[in-house]
């Protein structure tokens, strides 16, 4: 997973899908002048209403920085921003030095067998992604886009939703992208990966279930049980046991790093394709995004979490 944001740019560019100009370093390169070398190249874009900015991205998912604030406009705050990358990082680690759309929106678009799943929200990425906003508009499409009512107002128009069509056909199916949409109209897509198929892993549930606890969205699919750890900052992350549930506010890029070890996963807020989501499919874990989650689970709760459904039990509550 070194470099799957390049091998994902490098698809991108292959099928012929519009993306924001880009160049990539190794960090073990990363000095003033060769920074400065690739902004001439580029250039920082000052298009009203398309690109503005640069921002500059690690080459693997759940790398030390992630990644420089969006719409770096100075010269000095970029080679900053990659000098800080640079130290934070392995040597073989690779920047991506990218320009930025200036956007009106941004999303996913989750693109299966037989449907597509697309969730957006206004502006830039972040809020979506790392699952900090509920405010987020779902569409589904199986011979026509059905909306669901997370938000009234309508962020996508048709016109929108018949490129977005347009540009699946141009990509395999199991394919994830991550978009923008410009304030002129135009799209923008920037990254992409292979989502695994989602198996039908459903067990039947203990019988020990006495209640149900919380509905929420399944975001990945799977039943699994565990003890409850809620983690509200990264300074409890210490807490969290190999087999635990690990209920959290949103994909924290320091909490994810235990992915690997939990049986499931809860978050307050997020989507079907916030990295919390995409990280649990990626990893076979169940994982289920719920509103107050982390004020209603308690730590050492016992609870079944089932992802398909979106349902989370406690085991030996009374009816």
């Amino acid at each position: 997973m070194q470099y799957q944001k390049i091998r994902g740019l490098e698809k991108i560019k292959q099928w012929g899908l519009p993306y924001p100009p880009y160049e990539v370093v190794e960090s073990s390169q990363v000095t003033p002048s060769k920074i400065e070398e690739i902004i001439s190249e580029i250039g920082i874009p000052t298009i009203e209403e398309d690109r503005i900015g640069i921002v500059i991205r690690t080459s693997g998912a759940g790398r030390a920085g992630g990644r420089s604030d969006l719409h770096l406009m100075e010269v000095e705050e970029i080679i900053n921003w990659a000098l800080r990358l640079r130290d934070k990082n392995e040597p073989h680690v690779k920047l991506i030095v990218q320009q930025v759309v200036d956007a009106r929106c941004s999303g996913v678009m989750l693109k299966g067998s037989d449907k597509i799943s697309v969730e957006v929200v206004h502006g830039d990425a972040p809020s979506l992604l790392e699952g900090k906003t509920p405010d987020i508009e779902r569409w589904t499409y199986l011979g026509s886009w059905e909306k669901e009512d997370e938000i009234q107002e309508k962020i996508l128009n048709e016109k929108d939703l018949d490129l977005l069509l347009k540009y699946s056909y141009l990509v395999p199916e199991y394919s994830y992208l991550e978009w923008s949409l410009s304030k002129k109209g135009i799209f923008y897509f920037y990254e992409f990966m292979k989502w695994k198929r989602e198996e039908n892993k459903k067990k039947a549930i203990s019988k020990g279930i006495k209640k149900q606890l919380i509905k929420g969205l399944g975001a990945s699919p799977g039943v699994s049980n565990g003890t409850v750890k809620v983690v509200l900052n990264s300074d409890e992350i210490n807490k969290v046991g190999t087999g635990d549930v690990l209920v959290i506010k949103y994909a924290d890029r320091h909490v994810m790093h235990i992915i690997n070890k939990v049986s499931a996963l809860i978050c307050d807020v997020g989507g079907r394709t916030s990295h919390a989501s995409i990280i649990a499919r990626e990893y076979g874990v169940p994982c289920v995004i719920s509103e107050n989650a982390t004020k209603r689970l308690k730590d050492g709760m016992k609870v079944v979490v089932d992802g398909s459904e979106g349902s989370i039990f406690v085991l030996g509550a009374s009816p």
